[in-house]
């Protein structure tokens, strides 16, 4: 898996902003600064990994550099990280409008809170279920080790 870093993902322009080298990426990890990993070319990046503190958001850009999806992690206990909530969009062909999205937010006792949006005309739907969130658990990474967190199926 071919890893760069930077400062942060710009997503109106679609690119990184501030380059960064391993070892100023390595020192903002070890001091629990915030910095970003991109995953795959510079240029287009499969997914890119926002890392900060007791949280890593993770989002997967489709051909147009969209984030079609989004998952937001938070740490529960040391060294363990807890998806709390996925997020998918739709847009409009290969316009960055947004026609509608989906969040999931998973608590840890298996409840789930489904809202899903309609923007024009705008509609709000929501509903609740449960799930097993076993999958929902990922280690908290050591610098370099993203692999468990860019996996898009979390099923078990």
């Amino acid at each position: 898996m071919k890893v760069s870093f930077c400062n942060s993902w710009f997503r109106a322009k679609k690119c990184p902003t501030e380059m960064w080298s391993e070892d100023q990426a390595r020192a903002a990890h070890e001091k629990g600064l915030p910095y970003t990993v991109l995953v795959g070319a510079v240029e287009c990046p499969y997914c890119f990994l926002e890392v900060a503190g007791n949280a890593v958001g993770v989002s997967f850009l489709d051909e147009h550099l969209r984030e079609s999806l989004s998952y937001d992690f938070q740490e529960v206990e040391s060294g363990v990280l807890f998806l709390t909530m996925a997020t998918h969009r739709n847009f409009d062909g290969d316009k960055d409008r947004v026609l509608s999205g989906t969040s999931y937010i998973f608590g840890q006792d298996g409840a789930v809170s489904i809202r899903r949006e309609f923007f024009n005309p705008h509609k709000l739907e929501t509903a609740t279920s449960s799930a097993d969130v076993a999958a929902n658990y990922s280690p908290r990474p050591e610098f370099g080790y993203y692999d468990d967190l860019v996996r898009v199926e979390r099923q078990s």
